[in-house]
């Protein structure tokens, strides 16, 4: 064996051995119900007070697949940043969350147990495909 195919049998040992099971687990995403039911009801509510006179269901319903397999704290900070856009950043961090589980939901997304929050790794729940 010559220096360098020793070299690439170290260097796929060394990877191999480096990385451990908790790389090869899945990921969550929003099929696995990473809101609840009562984060829906009150989305409902603020997304009927902020954010239904500009957005339909249509509206997130045709921009979703731009979302899919992205993470979905990048769709939380958009809405935070750009909405209302009247007043950008204006509601409490967790109307805006329950209004993202409100949409979730619309689109097709389980209830599940755990309440969604941005300090709930967010980052780490990709957007699956509808």
């Amino acid at each position: 064996m010559n220096t360098l195919s020793r070299h690439l049998v170290c260097a796929a040992i060394a990877l191999g051995s480096s990385l451990s099971p908790l790389a090869f687990a899945q990921q969550t995403s929003t099929a696995d119900g990473v809101f609840t039911q009562g984060q829906v009801n009150q989305g409902e509510t603020a997304y009927n007070a902020s954010c239904a006179a500009c957005h339909d269901m249509k509206f997130y319903r045709d921009i979703w697949s731009y979302w899919e397999q992205r993470p979905l704290e990048g769709f939380w900070f958009r809405i935070v940043s750009e909405m209302p856009s009247d007043n950008p950043g204006s509601l409490l961090d967790s109307e805006y969350t329950n209004i993202l589980a409100y949409i979730l939901s619309e689109l097709g997304y389980p209830a599940g147990t755990t309440e969604l929050g941005p300090d709930n790794d967010m980052s780490d729940i990709i957007i699956s495909k509808r």
